[in-house]
């Protein structure tokens, strides 16, 4: 019997044991099928000596897999109920640990820097969906951004955090990732494929960090702030949005887009990144 047939099985008894009771609002939808977490291990492209985070770790299946493959996996688990399974799964396994709480308010800077130093990191996780959108802000906002992001997510958080301009989904996030990164969809995941079923399809998506972008490293966060201005009224144009977010006159506000080749009536949604950049290093120069 495999060693992943036996983490699975493994599972599925301590799960048994303990009587769990998947919680709905923490997202709990385990994938207990080891032919699909082999696909997903492989398809995140996680090598040996990679330090990978995982979060949402369930039933420890996938960081069993990930670390079967020579990564050195942290896991973030907020259900502490849990931990009799994740112990039985990863036994045997020095190279996965578990640490428990809410990733969206531990010091994550500081818990990745405790366990993998100064070494780049890489992100691979069957998400809680609830999370997904401000997990994927916090790190792609974060000083250290990961080198890839390998998540499941809900069909539609995927054609949200893959549109591209002109998508009916297209929107600051998804702005926000495509500057950052490289995003590729791998994998449509049917709802029948966990443990219990939730109410939609998956889908498993990956992102690259960019080795080049449209605006100095020094200037992210101030060119996602304006990302986030952009689109913060949607429908609305542009010069609307920097008005009320910069406190800009509407009239000098026109006349930066018109210098660089806009229309004045333009909506921020229906800009490029390039285009974007363009505007922001109009305004960084301070020439209204």
């Amino acid at each position: 019997m495999s060693q992943e047939i036996s983490a699975s099985l493994r599972a599925r008894l301590a799960l048994e044991r303990i009587g769990f009771a998947p919680t709905h609002s923490l997202g709990q939808n385990f994938i207990l099928d080891e032919a699909l977490i082999g696909d997903i291990a492989r398809l995140s492209g996680v090598q040996e000596g990679f330090c990978v985070l995982e979060v949402g770790p369930g039933t420890g299946l996938l960081t069993r897999a990930l670390a079967m493959r020579g990564a050195k996996v942290l896991a973030v688990e907020l259900d502490t109920g849990l931990q009799s399974v994740l112990q039985a799964v990863l036994e045997g396994v020095p190279n996965a640990s578990v640490v428990y709480g809410d990733v969206m308010r531990l010091n994550l800077p500081k818990l990745l820097a405790e366990h993998f130093g100064q070494v780049p990191f890489h992100v691979v996780s069957n998400l809680p969906y609830y999370i997904t959108a401000d997990f994927v802000l916090k790190l792609l906002t974060a000083q250290t951004e990961p080198e890839s992001m390998t998540l499941m997510v809900q069909s539609e958080a995927a054609d949200r955090l893959l549109a591209r301009p002109g998508d009916e989904s297209w929107c600051a996030l998804a702005a926000i990732c495509m500057f950052c990164c490289e995003r590729e969809r791998l994998l449509d995941v049917p709802r029948d494929a966990f443990t219990p079923p939730p109410h939609v399809d998956s889908a498993l998506i990956r992102f690259e960090k960019r080795a080049s972008r449209e605006v100095d490293e020094a200037d992210k966060a101030d060119f996602i702030a304006l990302i986030k201005s952009a689109f913060a009224m949607r429908r609305k144009t542009l010069v609307n949005n920097l008005s009320a977010a910069r406190g800009l006159d509407k009239a000098r506000a026109a006349a930066l887009l018109e210098s660089v080749g806009l229309d004045a009536r333009v909506r921020g949604e229906e800009l490029s990144i390039s285009q974007l950049a363009d505007v922001f290093e109009t305004l960084k120069k301070g020439a209204l």
